[in-house]
């Protein structure tokens, strides 16, 4: 292990999820509130891979921590039971059986990928490392909390500070512990198979193999011995290994890409990373924050980059103390929904008069990033990107020209399609022709006239994988 150490600081919350849950089951209720701001982001973000709908992926959400209120109300011990140590994990996993159970009933409201999943039997990826998830769910739950947040989900020390309770130097020998830890217990079950007591004499006498320097005997029997040496080699690359095994062993469903695109638009479990996007339907006013626990901050998108580019060092670190041995994830800031109902201010209703609806007021997107220079507020949009705006305003006059402000339209672009309704339950509502060009212009097209509120998906069409035009606002006309 390097010795890589984080700088004493300040809690960026001083009690762990552990402590948060033995406080509920106490009788103070106000602790399941910060949980589940600390979580309900990326909660709904992986709900967001399962369904179309953002409503849905908020009921989805909503009865995900509903049950975990359930089970720390109930007499069960909370250090027992199935991913006890993990509240995170345990809310994604009731996620997929809430998805699932949902989608059997109403497919047309899930992703076609998440219903050809169930088709096929929700089967987990068999040829997947079975036994690293049986060493995974043999630690400690502490360990177990550790390991998820800092291989799988990626996150900085500020963020596992958040949901341990630790900090500084102690979340420094947690981490390393954890990571022996693994190491051990994938070694234990990899001796439990073994009949040569040559192999067996070897590992019980190097307690940190791979990671402690190998005496000539160790290195000789490794060079004489396949397995041992296969063992070394996993065990030498276990943390990759780890980030991408895990999940698809413990949850099944697991489009990695998506929810990290999704969830990374969000603010941190430091509650320190927040960016203001437009909320997904109908939110209700913001509860009173409990004692100790920070107000989000609304940032200037230059505070907001330079803010991702300390969070991605800090995860670098985190890395570091993990042997650097996971590969840098680059965590392309594609927004996803709002946040939760519950916990945002109720946003202004999207209007199609006027102005129009900017680009970025959606409530959620796939396969588009934010513009590397040039209006903020604008999309790229690349084949098969996709933005969704909740219940969009069309008035109360029926309106009959529908136009788009756009620009950096190439050779490779085809046109926009724009929906009405979410999921399998929209129809086509408009195909606007996009002649390239550089500079901002709006192109119309005339339309079905519509009134009232609607979801409205705004699908790009290029010739090829790149982006082929910018995004900037819709707006709808009469006459």
């Amino acid at each position: 292990m390097p010795r890589t150490t984080f700088a004493a600081r300040g809690r960026a919350e001083a009690r762990g999820d552990a402590e948060l849950l033995r406080a509920v089951r106490a009788g103070h209720s106000p602790s399941f509130d910060v949980i589940r701001r600390r979580h309900h982001e990326a909660v709904f973000a992986y709900a967001l891979t399962c369904a179309w709908s953002a409503q849905v992926a908020a009921d989805l959400a909503a009865a995900a921590f509903a049950q975990l209120r359930d089970r720390v109300a109930s007499p069960v011990p909370l250090d027992q039971g199935r991913h006890s140590g993990c509240v995170r994990l345990q809310l994604l996993e009731s996620v997929r059986l809430g998805a699932v159970t949902r989608a059997l009933r109403s497919p047309q409201s899930f992703h076609r990928e998440f219903t050809d999943w169930i088709r096929g039997g929700s089967m987990w990826p068999m040829l997947e490392d079975g036994q690293l998830a049986l060493a995974f769910e043999q630690l400690p739950a502490m360990a177990q909390c550790l390991l998820w947040h800092a291989l799988v989900e990626g996150d900085d020390e500020r963020d596992i500070a958040a949901v341990t309770g630790l900090s500084g130097e102690d979340l420094t020998l947690a981490l390393q512990q954890a990571d022996r830890a693994l190491r051990r217990s994938r070694t234990d079950l990899y001796c439990e198979r073994l009949e040569n007591a040559d192999c067996l004499d070897i590992l019980a006498g190097a307690p940190d193999f791979p990671a402690a320097p190998l005496d000539a005997v160790v290195v000789e029997h490794l060079r004489a011995c396949p397995r041992c040496l296969a063992l070394h080699d996993d065990l030498v690359g276990l943390e990759a290994r780890a980030a991408r095994h895990l999940p698809l062993r413990l949850l099944g469903w697991w489009p990695i890409q998506e929810y990290r695109r999704t969830r990374d638009g969000f603010r941190s479990p430091a509650f320190d990373s927040f960016e203001g996007t437009r909320g997904t339907a109908a939110p209700a006013a913001r509860p009173a924050a409990p004692s100790g626990a920070r107000h989000r901050k609304t940032r200037t998108p230059g505070q907001v980059t330079a803010l991702r580019n300390r969070k991605g060092k800090a995860a670098l670190a985190v890395a570091a103390v993990l042997l650097a041995a996971v590969p840098a994830v680059h965590r392309v800031t594609t927004e996803g929904p709002g946040s939760p109902a519950a916990d945002r201010p109720a946003a202004e209703p999207l209007v199609l008069s006027s102005g129009g609806v900017p680009a970025d007021s959606f409530a959620h997107a796939r396969g588009t990033v934010r513009p590397r220079s040039g209006d903020p507020r604008a999309r790229p949009l690349a084949e098969g990107s996709e933005l969704l705006y909740s219940q969009v305003d069309f008035g109360t006059r029926a309106s009959a020209r529908l136009q788009v402000l756009v620009s950096d339209v190439t050779e490779r672009a085809r046109r926009l399609e724009l929906r009405i309704g979410d999921g399998a339950d929209g129809r086509s509502w408009a195909t606007v022709e996009l002649p390239p060009g550089t500079g901002e212009k709006w192109v119309g097209v005339r339309v079905e006239p519509l009134s009232g509120r609607h979801d409205v998906r705004v699908i790009g069409r290029c010739a090829g994988q790149d982006p082929c035009v910018n995004l900037h606002a819709f707006r709808v006309r009469t006459g």
